[in-house]
Protein backbone atom coordinates (compact mmCIF):
# COMPACT_ATOMS: atom_id res chain seq x y z
CA UNK A 1 0.00 0.00 0.00
CA UNK A 2 1.34 3.26 -0.71
CA UNK A 3 2.46 5.70 2.24
CA UNK A 4 0.75 9.01 1.12
CA UNK A 5 2.42 10.87 3.51
CA UNK A 6 5.63 10.67 1.47
CA UNK A 7 4.30 12.31 -1.53
CA UNK A 8 1.92 15.19 0.00
CA UNK A 9 -0.95 17.04 -2.05
CA UNK A 10 0.04 20.41 -3.14
CA UNK A 11 -3.69 22.51 -2.43
CA UNK A 12 -4.15 26.48 -3.61
CA UNK A 13 -6.03 27.84 -0.28
CA UNK A 14 -8.80 29.91 -1.80
CA UNK A 15 -7.76 33.73 -0.89
CA UNK A 16 -4.40 32.28 -2.92
CA UNK A 17 -6.54 31.23 -5.70
CA UNK A 18 -9.22 34.59 -5.86
CA UNK A 19 -5.42 36.61 -5.60
CA UNK A 20 -4.45 34.92 -8.56
CA UNK A 21 -7.82 35.56 -10.80
CA UNK A 22 -7.93 39.05 -10.02
CA UNK A 23 -4.16 39.47 -10.73
CA UNK A 24 -4.59 37.73 -14.27
CA UNK A 25 -8.00 39.40 -15.25
CA UNK A 26 -6.51 43.08 -14.50
CA UNK A 27 -3.33 41.92 -16.51
CA UNK A 28 -5.65 41.01 -19.24
CA UNK A 29 -7.84 44.17 -19.05
CA UNK A 30 -4.57 46.37 -18.94
CA UNK A 31 -3.66 44.26 -22.21
CA UNK A 32 -7.17 44.57 -23.95
CA UNK A 33 -6.85 48.46 -22.99
CA UNK A 34 -3.52 48.71 -24.68
CA UNK A 35 -4.10 47.58 -27.81
CA UNK A 36 -7.85 49.15 -28.10
CA UNK A 37 -9.88 45.87 -27.65
CA UNK A 38 -12.53 47.03 -25.81
CA UNK A 39 -12.35 50.72 -27.04
CA UNK A 40 -15.51 52.31 -28.65
CA UNK A 41 -14.05 50.95 -31.99
CA UNK A 42 -14.99 47.19 -30.68
CA UNK A 43 -17.46 47.71 -28.46
CA UNK A 44 -19.49 50.99 -29.07
CA UNK A 45 -22.49 51.70 -27.24
CA UNK A 46 -25.45 51.45 -29.23
CA UNK A 47 -28.55 52.04 -27.00
CA UNK A 48 -29.21 55.11 -23.89
CA UNK A 49 -31.98 53.63 -22.00
CA UNK A 50 -33.73 56.01 -20.07
CA UNK A 51 -35.72 55.82 -16.74
CA UNK A 52 -37.91 58.56 -14.55
CA UNK A 53 -40.83 60.12 -13.80
CA UNK A 54 -39.76 62.86 -16.51
CA UNK A 55 -41.89 66.14 -16.05
CA UNK A 56 -39.51 68.70 -17.06
CA UNK A 57 -36.74 67.10 -18.36
CA UNK A 58 -37.13 65.60 -21.88
CA UNK A 59 -35.15 62.01 -23.11
CA UNK A 60 -33.91 63.52 -25.80
CA UNK A 61 -32.28 66.15 -23.60
CA UNK A 62 -31.02 63.44 -21.53
CA UNK A 63 -29.38 61.45 -24.53
CA UNK A 64 -27.88 64.92 -25.84
CA UNK A 65 -25.96 65.45 -22.72
CA UNK A 66 -24.86 61.86 -22.23
CA UNK A 67 -23.70 61.23 -26.11
CA UNK A 68 -19.87 62.58 -25.90
CA UNK A 69 -19.04 60.69 -22.43
CA UNK A 70 -20.83 57.63 -23.71
CA UNK A 71 -19.08 57.87 -26.90
CA UNK A 72 -15.68 56.17 -25.72
CA UNK A 73 -17.48 52.76 -25.55
CA UNK A 74 -18.77 49.98 -23.21
CA UNK A 75 -15.90 49.15 -21.12
CA UNK A 76 -14.02 52.44 -22.02
CA UNK A 77 -16.75 54.69 -20.84
CA UNK A 78 -16.42 56.25 -17.50
CA UNK A 79 -20.08 56.09 -15.90
CA UNK A 80 -19.25 59.04 -13.17
CA UNK A 81 -18.80 61.55 -16.36
CA UNK A 82 -21.85 60.26 -17.78
CA UNK A 83 -23.43 61.20 -14.26
CA UNK A 84 -22.01 64.56 -14.33
CA UNK A 85 -23.49 65.65 -17.50
CA UNK A 86 -26.39 64.29 -16.78
CA UNK A 87 -26.88 65.86 -13.50
CA UNK A 88 -25.82 69.57 -15.22
CA UNK A 89 -29.49 69.68 -16.58
CA UNK A 90 -31.20 72.02 -14.81
CA UNK A 91 -34.25 69.85 -13.99
CA UNK A 92 -32.09 66.88 -13.27
CA UNK A 93 -31.81 65.83 -9.53
CA UNK A 94 -29.39 62.95 -9.12
CA UNK A 95 -28.80 60.67 -12.41
CA UNK A 96 -28.05 56.48 -11.76
CA UNK A 97 -26.03 55.28 -14.59
CA UNK A 98 -24.89 51.53 -15.09
CA UNK A 99 -24.07 49.11 -18.30
CA UNK A 100 -26.52 46.78 -19.62
CA UNK A 101 -24.71 43.78 -21.14
CA UNK A 102 -24.01 44.04 -24.19
CA UNK A 103 -24.36 47.43 -25.98
CA UNK A 104 -26.39 49.75 -23.42
CA UNK A 105 -26.08 52.20 -20.70
CA UNK A 106 -28.97 52.54 -18.26
CA UNK A 107 -29.76 55.91 -16.79
CA UNK A 108 -32.53 56.70 -14.13
CA UNK A 109 -32.87 59.51 -14.13
CA UNK A 110 -34.76 61.81 -10.68
CA UNK A 111 -35.72 65.48 -11.44
CA UNK A 112 -36.53 68.60 -8.79
CA UNK A 113 -40.06 68.68 -7.10
CA UNK A 114 -39.84 72.99 -7.13
CA UNK A 115 -42.46 73.60 -4.23
CA UNK A 116 -41.13 77.72 -3.57
CA UNK A 117 -39.30 80.47 -4.93
CA UNK A 118 -36.02 80.90 -3.17
CA UNK A 119 -34.73 84.76 -3.04
CA UNK A 120 -36.29 85.86 -5.81
CA UNK A 121 -33.61 83.96 -7.94
CA UNK A 122 -33.69 80.05 -7.66
CA UNK A 123 -36.58 77.48 -6.78
CA UNK A 124 -36.15 75.45 -3.96
CA UNK A 125 -37.05 71.20 -4.04
CA UNK A 126 -39.31 69.96 -1.45
CA UNK A 127 -35.96 68.54 0.09
CA UNK A 128 -34.65 72.29 0.26
CA UNK A 129 -32.25 72.37 -2.21
CA UNK A 130 -31.70 75.49 -4.42
CA UNK A 131 -31.80 75.33 -8.27
CA UNK A 132 -32.08 77.90 -10.80
CA UNK A 133 -33.71 76.95 -14.66
CA UNK A 134 -33.77 79.61 -16.91
CA UNK A 135 -37.71 80.68 -17.87
CA UNK A 136 -38.86 79.68 -14.56
CA UNK A 137 -40.52 82.78 -14.20
CA UNK A 138 -43.33 81.51 -15.89
CA UNK A 139 -44.42 78.65 -13.30
CA UNK A 140 -47.25 80.26 -11.32
CA UNK A 141 -48.54 79.28 -8.05
CA UNK A 142 -45.91 78.76 -6.01
CA UNK A 143 -44.72 80.96 -2.52
CA UNK A 144 -42.09 83.43 -2.73
CA UNK A 145 -39.28 82.38 0.36
CA UNK A 146 -36.68 84.98 1.52
CA UNK A 147 -33.60 84.41 4.10
CA UNK A 148 -30.23 83.62 3.73
CA UNK A 149 -28.85 80.83 2.32
CA UNK A 150 -27.54 78.87 5.48
CA UNK A 151 -30.88 79.10 6.80
CA UNK A 152 -32.93 78.30 3.90
CA UNK A 153 -34.13 74.35 5.16
CA UNK A 154 -35.26 76.54 8.29
CA UNK A 155 -37.39 78.94 6.56
CA UNK A 156 -38.73 75.99 4.03
CA UNK A 157 -39.89 73.99 6.88
CA UNK A 158 -41.29 77.27 9.09
CA UNK A 159 -43.22 77.92 5.73
CA UNK A 160 -45.07 74.58 6.30
CA UNK A 161 -45.58 74.67 9.44
CA UNK A 162 -47.49 78.27 9.18
CA UNK A 163 -49.42 77.16 6.26
CA UNK A 164 -50.59 74.87 8.50
CA UNK A 165 -51.56 76.66 11.12
CA UNK A 166 -53.06 78.96 8.94
CA UNK A 167 -55.72 76.23 7.12
CA UNK A 168 -58.65 76.93 9.51
CA UNK A 169 -59.12 80.88 8.49
CA UNK A 170 -58.61 79.92 4.94
CA UNK A 171 -55.60 81.88 3.99
CA UNK A 172 -52.38 81.04 2.33
CA UNK A 173 -49.01 82.69 2.36
CA UNK A 174 -47.93 84.21 -0.81
CA UNK A 175 -44.62 85.52 0.52
CA UNK A 176 -42.26 84.64 3.74
CA UNK A 177 -39.16 86.47 5.09
CA UNK A 178 -36.92 85.63 7.56
CA UNK A 179 -34.54 88.61 7.97
CA UNK A 180 -30.69 88.58 8.68
CA UNK A 181 -31.62 89.79 12.58
CA UNK A 182 -34.15 86.63 12.53
CA UNK A 183 -37.60 88.25 12.81
CA UNK A 184 -40.25 86.28 10.41
CA UNK A 185 -42.62 88.58 8.02
CA UNK A 186 -45.65 86.88 6.41
CA UNK A 187 -47.97 88.25 3.64
CA UNK A 188 -51.00 86.77 2.92
CA UNK A 189 -53.44 86.35 -0.54
CA UNK A 190 -55.83 88.48 1.05
CA UNK A 191 -53.02 91.23 1.10
CA UNK A 192 -52.97 91.33 4.41
CA UNK A 193 -48.84 91.34 6.56
CA UNK A 194 -48.32 89.51 9.80
CA UNK A 195 -44.82 90.49 11.73
CA UNK A 196 -44.18 87.53 14.27
CA UNK A 197 -41.09 88.91 15.28
CA UNK A 198 -37.89 86.52 16.33
CA UNK A 199 -39.32 84.37 19.40
CA UNK A 200 -42.61 82.44 19.38
CA UNK A 201 -43.10 83.20 15.71
CA UNK A 202 -45.58 79.94 15.82
CA UNK A 203 -47.58 80.72 19.06
CA UNK A 204 -48.59 84.01 17.84
CA UNK A 205 -49.35 83.37 14.64
CA UNK A 206 -52.19 81.07 16.44
CA UNK A 207 -53.02 83.21 18.50
CA UNK A 208 -53.86 85.53 15.12
CA UNK A 209 -55.47 82.36 14.10
CA UNK A 210 -57.72 81.64 17.28
CA UNK A 211 -58.68 85.92 16.81
CA UNK A 212 -59.06 86.39 13.20
CA UNK A 213 -62.72 86.19 12.96
CA UNK A 214 -63.39 88.86 16.05
CA UNK A 215 -60.78 90.95 13.90
CA UNK A 216 -61.90 90.73 10.58
CA UNK A 217 -65.16 91.20 11.62
CA UNK A 218 -64.48 95.08 12.97
CA UNK A 219 -65.16 97.17 9.77
CA UNK A 220 -61.98 98.14 7.46
CA UNK A 221 -60.30 95.36 6.31
CA UNK A 222 -56.52 94.82 7.66
CA UNK A 223 -53.69 95.93 6.13
CA UNK A 224 -51.20 94.50 9.27
CA UNK A 225 -51.00 93.11 12.19
CA UNK A 226 -48.50 92.96 14.51
CA UNK A 227 -47.60 90.18 16.76
CA UNK A 228 -44.94 91.36 18.60
CA UNK A 229 -46.62 91.95 21.76
CA UNK A 230 -46.60 89.89 25.28
CA UNK A 231 -49.78 89.90 25.56
CA UNK A 232 -51.81 91.92 22.65
CA UNK A 233 -51.58 92.49 18.78
CA UNK A 234 -51.38 95.66 17.18
CA UNK A 235 -53.60 96.00 13.84
CA UNK A 236 -53.29 98.54 11.16
CA UNK A 237 -56.20 99.12 9.42
CA UNK A 238 -57.20 100.71 5.27
CA UNK A 239 -58.42 103.93 7.44
CA UNK A 240 -57.04 103.50 10.77
CA UNK A 241 -54.74 102.18 13.42
CA UNK A 242 -55.72 99.95 16.30
CA UNK A 243 -53.59 99.16 19.00
CA UNK A 244 -54.96 96.35 21.41
CA UNK A 245 -53.56 95.33 24.85
CA UNK A 246 -49.92 93.94 25.21
CA UNK A 247 -46.05 95.70 25.45
CA UNK A 248 -43.78 95.52 22.68
CA UNK A 249 -41.69 92.26 22.72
Amino acid sequence: MADTDSHPQRLISLPTLAGLVITGATALVAVWLSTGLIGEDHWPIQWLEIEGDLQRTSPSQIRAAAATAASHGFFAVSLMDVRNEVEALPWVARANVSRRWPDALHIHVTEHQAVARWNARELLSASGEAFAVSGSEDLQGMVHLHGPDSRRVEVLQAWQLKQQALRPIGVHIEHLRLDERGSWQLHLNTGLTLLLGREQGQERLERFVRVFDQLNDQGQPMISVDLRYVNGLAVRRVRQSVAQGGSNG
